[in-house]
């Protein structure tokens, strides 16, 4: 059948961080198995480079998401572009009338982790108000919602008792890897490796305690390289790190590209993730589609995405960090290869082709 798809994608943006990356991979993966759609993407001008390789028709908008008025300024568009289904990359947005509307929630975090917004209480207080309304607007409004995960859905449900029949579990893929390319011998002499934000729900002023007692009591331990986009939260972060005894064996690294990442996850020990939630783990998924072992947090999305092809902690005990850190610094060659290849057979069952395919059943159901 012909559909005309209207994807919401205003959230990327020219630096490819993780709700970038998703659009891209989930629009690339229905281009592919939907071409006979007609695929029309809404994007912010700073973004529209990472579509113009796929065909599908660009949208530039600069009307900014989560915003008042922002309904009102889109009707004229979206009365032009006349979609058959309106899927928004994003938890809360347009609400149109008489078009079908999915919504994606990658996560709750913002009605759910303290200081999300920042140190102030005043103003985390307001803006989780005003989170919560904007999204209850969009479940409300909306035919489906996709979530990447069953953790997420369960949240949602808990949340928004009224949508609970609503939401479908989509899961994510990565798309640095091929299927068998990832590396699990030889990497008894890499890193430590961390990639991500480094906002309050990452975690990471436990995971640098951890770090730093560890090496404390074993200086040979392998140094940790840090992936850390520099965003609001990376000056706080950055104050955590220089008081850390182990400062000068923890390496910084911004704004890495798709090769730099390559590499590193190639040539790594073992990943550590140890967020006090997450919506799903993309570094995770990737790092195991290199055959990297991961060490990640248990009553996450992480432990449903790394299951027992990984090391679980506690994300709320420094000490079981530090053990999870200590278990990854001293695994010999055998033990670090047999991680790497549960990873790795464990990754292959994520894909955005799977993802695209529950996204493809929803929306042929609500057209």
């Amino acid at each position: 059948m012909s559909m005309k798809l209207l994807l919401d994608a205003r959230a990327a943006r020219q630096t490819a961080d993780g709700i970038t990356r998703f659009s891209l991979n989930a629009t690339r993966a229905l281009e592919r198995l939907r071409g006979q759609w007609k695929l029309s993407v809404l994007v912010h001008p700073s973004g529209c480079r990472h579509f113009e390789p796929l065909n599908v028709e660009l949208v530039p908008c600069s009307v900014p998401r989560f915003v008042p008025g922002e309904n009102r300024r889109l009707i004229p568009l979206f009365r032009k572009l006349s979609p058959d289904v309106y899927l928004n990359y994003s938890m809360a947005g347009p609400t149109p009338e008489n078009v079908p509307t999915l919504v994606t929630v990658h996560d709750l975090m913002v009605l759910s982790v303290p200081c999300y917004f920042g140190n102030g209480m005043i103003r985390n207080a307001i803006s989780r108000k005003v989170f919560h309304n904007a999204i209850l607007r969009s479940v409300q409004h909306a035919s489906a919602i996709a979530v990447p995960s069953a953790v997420t859905a369960r949240e949602v449900r808990r949340r928004f008792p009224g949508a609970a029949d609503k939401a479908f579990v989509t899961g994510e893929g990565q798309s640095l890897f091929a299927p068998g390319e990832g590396v699990v011998t030889g990497r008894e002499a890499g890193p430590l490796l961390y990639v991500g934000n480094a906002r309050a729900y990452k975690n990471l002023p436990r995971l640098l305690t951890a770090y730093g007692r560890v090496w404390a009591m074993n200086r040979g331990i392998p140094q940790m390289i840090m992936v850390v986009r520099r965003d609001r939260a990376f000056r706080g972060f950055k104050t955590h790190l220089d008081s850390n005894p182990a400062r000068k064996n923890i390496s910084v690294v911004s704004d890495a590209g798709d090769q730099q990442l390559r590499h590193l996850y190639l040539s790594c020990r073992g990943l550590v993730m140890p967020s006090v939630c997450e919506g799903f783990g993309l570094p995770a998924l990737e790092a195991m589609a290199a055959g990297a072992p991961v060490m990640a947090s248990r009553a996450t999305a992480l432990e449903e995405l790394v299951g027992d092809a990984g090391l679980l902690v506690n994300p709320h005990s420094v000490i079981d960090i530090a053990r999870g850190v200590a278990l990854l610094a001293r695994a010999d060659a055998g033990e670090i290869g047999r991680m790497g290849l549960a990873g790795m057979t464990r990754a292959a069952a994520f894909t955005w082709e799977k993802a695209a395919n529950a996204f493809v059943s929803v929306i042929e159901g609500i057209a």
